[in-house]
Parts: structure tokens; C-alpha cells; sequence
């Protein structure tokens, strides 16, 4: 084996391992993204209907949404947090990436690479507002009649 191939390889096979787990990163960020949005916009939907807790909503339906999709990380760790009166629904979770490989290096970090996602809902109350829109123009067009 030649100097030039003694380094090379090396190098190359550290280059596709980081791929990987750039790539384990990149996929967990964004389903996680995905799904805490899902959860908030879910949770706000319910409030919307039922006047319920957030919290409750977001806990029950969490494995539902997160289903088998984390197979490079751990499960999510989700925390829920309502403001105005629960009308703002906004949901937080984070993740760690779960493999090993490279930790001693200088490449990756040795506490690993963890990600984060967050978003919020607003609960409208939008069936409220187009009945009483619609029951305005009723007025309105028995007025003008």
C-alpha cells in the first residue's frame, strides 16, 4: 500500500461516516420540525372544539405523531407551554442523535449532536367567528329587506 493510499482512505471513510450522521441530523431536524407543529396545530384545533387542556392533547396524541420515524435518534422529549388563556399553543421538543461512531475524534463532539424544534398555534376560534359573521349579514340583509 502507497503513503498517498494509507491517507486517503482514511480520510475518505472519515468523510462517508460524517455524511451519515450529517445526514441522521438533517432527517431528525426536520421530521421533528414537522411533527411538534403538527402537535401545536392539533392541540389548538382541540382547544378550538373542546376548550381542553394543551397539555393533555399533546401528551395523548405524542405517540401517535411520533410513531417509528426516529430511527437514527432517540425518542423526542416534548415540552408544552400555553399562553393568552391557552388560545397560543406552542410546543418544544428535542432530540439526540444516537450514534457512536467517531466519538473520540475531533470531528464530532463528545457530548453528540443534539437538535431542537419548536412552534406555536394559535387557537382562532374560527367557527365562532364565521357563525357570527354569517348571523350579521342575516341581520343585516333583514334590515335592508
Amino acid at each position: 500500500m502507497t503513503l498517498e493510499a494509507a491517507l486517503i482512505v482514511p480520510m475518505v471513510i472519515c468523510v462517508i461516516t460524517l455524511l451519515i450522521l450529517f445526514s441522521y441530523y438533517l432527517y431528525g431536524r426536520c421530521i421533528l420540525s414537522q411533527d411538534s407543529y403538527i402537535l401545536a396545530f392539533r392541540a389548538s384545533v382541540d382547544a378550538d372544539r373542546y376548550g381542553s387542556n394543551p397539555e393533555s392533547t399533546v401528551l395523548s396524541k405524542r405517540d401517535r405523531v411520533f410513531g417509528k420515524k426516529y430511527f437514527g435518534s432517540t425518542k423526542p422529549v416534548i415540552h408544552v407551554d400555553s399562553r393568552d388563556g391557552g388560545k397560543e399553543i406552542r410546543v418544544s421538543a428535542s432530540a439526540r442523535i444516537r450514534a457512536g461512531a467517531m466519538g473520540n475524534y475531533f470531528l464530532k463532539p463528545r457530548s453528540g449532536w443534539e437538535f431542537k424544534a419548536g412552534h406555536k398555534a394559535k387557537c382562532l376560534g374560527q367557527v365562532k367567528h364565521i357563525r357570527k359573521i354569517t348571523r350579521l349579514k342575516d341581520i343585516g340583509q333583514r334590515m335592508v329587506d
